[in-house]
C-alpha cells in the first residue's frame, strides 16, 4: 500500500507546529468531558484552542470529522500501524492535539497501535479520566511506549495526582513540583524537550495558550 493510500485510510495525520512529530486529531466538539467543561467559566476547555482559529476552516473541520468517522472502522488499527511505521521517523507521536478519547474501545484501539509500533513513544493527554480507569479495571495494560497524562480541568488548577498515582499514569496541571513546559521560552516549540512523552516526568505544567 502506498503512503498516499495509507493517508487516505487513516484520514491523514496532523502536524502540530509545536511538536517534533505528527499527531492525530479529531473534532474538539466531539469531546465528552470537554463538551461539559466548555460551559464552566475558568475551565481550560472554556478557552479551547481547537475550537477557534484555523480549526474553524471548512477543510480542517472536514478532515477532523473524517478521522473521527474512521476510528471505529475495523481496519483503522492496522492502517495506523502501517502509516506510523512508514511515516513517523521522529520516534515520537502525539495523540489528540485536538479532541479526546471517545470510549474504552477507542483507548483499546490506540493501545493496539502503540503495541504495533514499539519503537515509537506515544503521548496521550486526556480529560476522560473514567475511560482510563475503566480500561485498566477491565484488565487493560498500558504499553511501555505509551504515556497517558490526565489533564487538569481548570486554568491554573491542580492535576488529578491522587487518581493518576492510583492508576499508574502521569498528569499535567499546576504544581510547585511539576516540570514546566519550556516551549514559551524557546519559540513556542518543544525543541529538544521530550518530557511529555516521559513516564519518569510525573507532572508537566503548561502556560495557558
Amino acid at each position: 500500500m502506498t503512503i498516499s493510500d495509507l493517508m487516505e485510510n487513516v484520514g491523514g495525520l496532523s502536524a502540530p507546529s509545536k511538536m517534533p512529530c505528527h499527531g492525530y486529531s479529531i473534532p474538539a466538539r466531539r469531546c465528552k468531558v470537554g463538551r461539559k467543561m466548555r460551559k464552566i467559566k475558568g475551565s481550560i476547555c472554556s478557552i479551547c484552542y481547537a475550537l477557534k482559529g484555523r480549526y474553524g476552516f471548512a477543510n480542517v473541520a472536514n478532515a477532523l470529522e473524517r478521522r473521527f468517522q474512521l476510528i471505529a472502522k475495523k481496519s483503522w488499527v492496522t492502517n495506523m500501524v502501517a502509516a506510523l511505521l512508514r511515516i513517523e521517523t521522529s520516534g515520537f507521536f502525539r495523540w489528540h492535539d485536538a479532541g479526546d478519547l471517545q470510549s474504552v474501545a477507542h483507548l483499546r484501539r490506540i493501545v493496539r497501535i502503540c503495541e504495533g509500533t514499539p519503537e515509537i513513544r506515544h503521548w496521550l493527554p486526556t480529560r476522560e479520566f473514567a475511560v482510563v480507569r475503566k480500561f485498566l479495571e477491565s484488565g487493560g495494560v498500558i504499553p511501555a511506549n505509551l504515556t497517558i497524562r490526565l489533564s487538569a480541568l481548570m486554568i491554573d488548577g491542580p492535576a488529578p495526582e491522587s487518581l493518576a498515582k492510583r492508576l499508574g499514569v502521569q498528569v499535567s496541571g499546576a504544581s510547585a513540583s511539576a516540570f514546566t513546559c519550556p516551549a514559551p521560552k524557546q519559540g513556542n516549540v518543544c525543541g529538544s524537550c521530550r518530557a511529555c512523552w516521559s513516564k519518569e516526568t510525573f507532572n508537566v505544567t503548561y502556560k495557558v495558550h
